[in-house]
């Protein structure tokens, strides 16, 4: 051990205290943006859903079952690829199947500044009104 500890030389050294600061960083962004997940309930959901745009980040089979009328959707495996569908200068609304799916579309949305992006609480399984079923 002693060998070991004396062949370590300065530039691994600072090559390790540089990769651990990188990976606290990348967990502490993390836990920002999760905390920065700006959930609505549904009464306030549905108030302010029609100033942005609505998407739906469930499977497209999942969506077609029942969606809320006016949303898109985009899923979130696609979310990605499909960003120049979304306008930045309007709130997105996401809607998914319960708080996880928009909680990751919102961390992602915002680290590619999207500023403005809100979510369902508890997802469609949260939504009383009625929905819309695609035949």
């Amino acid at each position: 051990m002693e060998n070991f500890i004396a062949n370590i030389n300065l530039p691994t050294i600072l090559f390790m205290v540089l990769l651990i600061a990188i990976l606290m960083f990348i967990l502490y962004s993390r836990h920002t943006m999760k905390k920065n997940v700006n959930f609505l309930d549904e009464q306030a959901f549905a108030q302010t859903m029609r100033k942005g745009q609505l998407i739906d980040v469930r499977k497209k089979d999942e969506f077609e079952q029942g969606h809320i009328n006016g949303s898109r959707n985009i899923p979130l495996a696609m979310l990605t690829k499909s960003m120049s569908k979304l306008r930045g200068d309007q709130p997105i609304y996401l809607v998914c199947a319960d708080d996880k799916q928009s909680q990751r579309a919102t961390m992602l949305l915002m680290s590619k500044n999207f500023t403005t992006v809100y979510a369902l609480k508890g997802g469609i399984a949260g939504w009383s009104k009625p929905l819309k079923v695609k035949k």
